[in-house]
């Protein structure tokens, strides 16, 4: 038996699984939102379970169409399960949808590329740095990414492996539901490509899945149904701001960060596998460069990675829908490595692949709630703080972190300094949080009657929240 043919020991796959569910599940809910992106995913998904109206998202009482509603409803779904709108529930979605990108790839290159390249490509995922923390945070980045990769890769089993037509149809509507969660930026990851390899390779399957009437018919029906609801609802105009601030903003903005930005943050999050581009990298690409399992995988890498890089607007969670492919790439090396490396070094590298995923499981068993508990201490007082004074109108100034209102299970109004003033006018009783960077010299923090409360740390280390009381709101909540 060569060095090809021998599997990895029975144990190492189910290892790495096991280290995957701990990184992915152990305390998902024990630890507050700890950003807030995550907290206008949540609140979305909050008022759907509270009101029952699941086609108008809202965050803080305010219709809210910036983000389609997929992640929504999956969480609102998964809080009726449950019981309640909470951490796990908000958190679940994301953990699932990691679960199955790591399985998916670890079965398309068990298939392709063998065993060793499967348990590696698993381990890379589970052992990447952004991928695991997007698996633990209420956002839509790992569910776009478990859709545009199903998409992808069912598209790629019909021109690849002479399957039937149905598999056109599943990645059509698999982008259908990437559309539904992140509007129009699912094809970047799955269409784009496609074209790029079948002008690249001019296969007539690719041209298959391009021109297929039927998948656009679902890609429209499924990815355009709640636009499509909304719109009539309440017109067609709704759109043009979001398409402003969402997508042209961000491709044309004025704050743009370095061009190799992505690239930086790959090599990062991949590390030390990223390190294998030092290792014979052209001797490499002329093995690769004839086959055309590894060269799509390229190719669907390198076409979002270029029009990330030159779009203005610059994140490294946009660039997750290619993690997997890249897992895949990097898997694929680490395989080739095992048949040539010497006996010893074929024993350490799945030991070492085993041993940077163990201390990410570590890391969210023991180390996350201390590493991040600035974050969320004044959290967990303020809501216990606001809850004894439901009766008592509560208003933010100018802004609140959507944490905030999250924690505070109820619409939270924002006030101006005018506004502050007519309330105050009225002798009204009522409660205005103001965070530090609004409390510099303002008229309307001056006027206040007393401070009722303070948080700190508030969200970060340096900053706090305030509470100002007008009218009968200070006697008896000063005491607190």
């Amino acid at each position: 038996m060569t060095a090809s043919e021998q599997k990895p020991h029975w144990l190492l796959p189910w290892l790495t699984l096991l280290i995957g569910f701990v990184c992915f599940f152990q305390g998902l809910g024990d630890i507050p939102l700890l950003s807030f992106n995550e907290a206008r995913r949540a609140l979305p998904a909050q008022a759907m379970f509270a009101t029952g109206d699941w086609l108008l998202p809202r965050l803080n009482g305010e219709l809210y169409i910036t983000k389609p509603p997929l992640l929504y409803w999956l969480t609102a779904a998964a809080s009726h399960l449950l019981g309640n709108v909470d951490e796990w529930s908000v958190r679940l979605p994301s953990a699932l949808a990691a679960v199955a990108v790591v399985f998916a790839a670890y079965r398309y290159a068990l298939r392709r590329f063998g065993p060793w390249a499967a348990l590696f490509t698993a381990q890379l995922l589970i052992a990447n740095a952004s991928f695991a923390m997007f698996a633990r945070r209420a956002e839509i980045e790992m569910l776009l990414t478990a859709l545009c990769f199903g998409a992808l890769l069912a598209a790629l089993h019909f021109i690849q492996e002479q399957a039937g037509r149905r598999w056109i149809l599943l990645s059509y509507f698999l982008l259908g539901l990437a559309v539904l969660a992140k509007g129009p930026v699912g094809p970047l990851f799955v269409t784009l490509p496609l074209l790029a390899y079948a002008l690249v390779y001019r296969e007539k399957r690719a041209w298959q899945v391009l021109y297929d009437p039927v998948g656009w018919g679902i890609l429209l029906l499924v990815g355009g149904s709640w636009f499509l609801a909304v719109s009539m609802q309440l017109g067609f105009d709704i759109w043009q701001a979001t398409m402003q601030r969402d997508i042209f903003d961000k491709v044309h903005g004025t704050d743009s960060k370095p061009l190799l930005s992505y690239f930086g943050w790959v090599l990062v999050d991949f590390l030390p596998a990223s390190l294998l581009l030092l290792a014979a990298p052209r001797a490499t690409w002329r093995r690769w460069k004839n086959d055309t399992r590894l060269t799509a995988l390229i190719i669907a890498v390198a076409v979002p990675l270029l029009i990330f890089t030159v779009s203005s607007d610059k994140h490294n969670k946009y660039l997750l829908p290619a993690y997997p492919l890249i897992a895949l790439l990097a898997g694929k090396r680490l395989g080739e490595l095992t048949e040539t490396v010497r006996p010893a070094w074929k024993r350490l590298l799945p030991a070492l692949g085993l041993l940077v995923p163990l201390g990410y499981a570590s890391f969210y068993t023991v180390g996350e709630a201390r590493v991040f508990d600035y974050r969320y201490t004044g959290l967990l007082q303020f809501e216990q703080w606001i809850a004894e004074v439901r009766d008592t109108p509560v208003y933010g100034y100018v802004a609140l972190d959507e944490r905030s209102i999250y924690y505070a299970r109820r619409t939270i109004p924002m006030l101006n300094r005018a506004e502050v003033e007519q309330k105050q006018a009225q002798q009204s009783p009522f409660l205005l949080l103001v965070e530090n960077n609004y409390l510099d010299a303002d008229a309307a923090v001056q006027a206040a009657d007393c401070k009722v409360r303070e948080f700190e740390p508030y969200l970060k280390r340096k900053k706090n929240l305030t509470v100002f009381g007008f009218g009968a709101a200070c006697p008896p909540l000063s005491t607190h």
